[in-house]
């Protein structure tokens, strides 16, 4: 059973950091688009990543999370590794909601974002993505 919850937490990050990434490539694009028909178009793109990728990736990894701690709380509340992932899985939460209200800010014209800005946001997904790789992986070998 805990192989098969691995397995979801996985498929589940894989959407969450996709749909991140795709959002802040699509809000990139909507920033250099001059027509109304072609922001409006990005805007919506970019709401169907979120919705349709990011969100529910991101609720599958946070329960998955949670049923293998539960399966083990002995282990896994004690485990060092654990609570530096958490603290980067918190990062990446804080910066999900950043891009939302971002892109959904700018897609109303209420902000005004840079193209650098976008690329900052995508650097800092997989930045903080990386850092959960390794807090995992490694981290469950050296710091246990």
């Amino acid at each position: 059973m805990i192989a098969w919850i691995l397995v979801a937490h996985v498929f589940g990050i894989t959407l969450w950091v996709s749909g991140l990434l795709v959002t802040t490539i699509a809000l990139s694009r909507h920033i250099q688009e001059i027509t109304a028909e072609g922001r409006e178009a990005m805007a919506r793109m970019e709401r169907i990543f979120l919705r349709g990728l990011a969100d529910p990736g991101a609720l599958l990894t946070l329960l998955a999370g949670v049923a293998v701690i539960v399966n083990n709380p002995a282990y896994y509340l004690h485990a060092r590794w654990l609570h530096i992932k958490l603290l980067f899985v918190l990062m990446l939460i804080v910066l999900h909601g950043a891009i939302a209200v971002g892109s959904k800010l700018f897609a109303a014209g209420r902000i005004t974002l840079q193209r650098a800005q976008a690329r900052v946001l995508l650097v800092a997904v997989l930045v903080i993505f990386l850092l959960i790789l390794i807090s995992t992986l490694p981290g469950e070998v050296f710091l246990t």
